[in-house]
């Protein structure tokens, strides 16, 4: 089994439940997979919860290897989360986000060279 799937999952924050008992069937490696939906209907706290920045419970399957048993170390070397909105004073244009994705989710050092032999310009 190579992707994420997710069992019984339910997210949120210490006072606010924002995802209860979701199910989602294998979302295959390698897809373009969209998550849709309205704002505040908890599209960023199940990535945030993904990448263990929320509080969260159930099963989230990575490969077939629970990510909610991983310490937090052992997580951040298989799910990375940039945000949408970086802190303030932070500036990243699109190139760097990449590389920053690129370095963090397998310590690439050649990340440019990488994007460079996808033949984007």
């Amino acid at each position: 089994m190579r992707g994420l799937m997710l069992r019984s999952f339910s997210a949120g924050y210490s006072t606010q439940p924002v995802i209860t008992d979701l199910n989602v069937p294998l979302l295959p490696r390698g897809k373009i997979t969209i998550l849709l939906g309205p704002n505040g209907c908890g599209k960023s706290t199940l990535l945030r919860s993904l990448a263990g920045l929320n509080n969260a419970d159930g099963e989230a399957l990575l490969d077939g290897e629970d990510l909610m048993s991983l310490s937090f170390a052992e997580r951040a070397q298989k799910v990375v989360f940039l945000p949408q909105s970086l802190p303030q004073g932070v500036h990243l244009h699109v190139l760097e986000s990449i590389i920053v994705v690129l370095r963090a989710s397998g310590g690439r050092d050649n990340a440019p060279g990488q994007i460079a032999d996808t033949g984007y310009p």
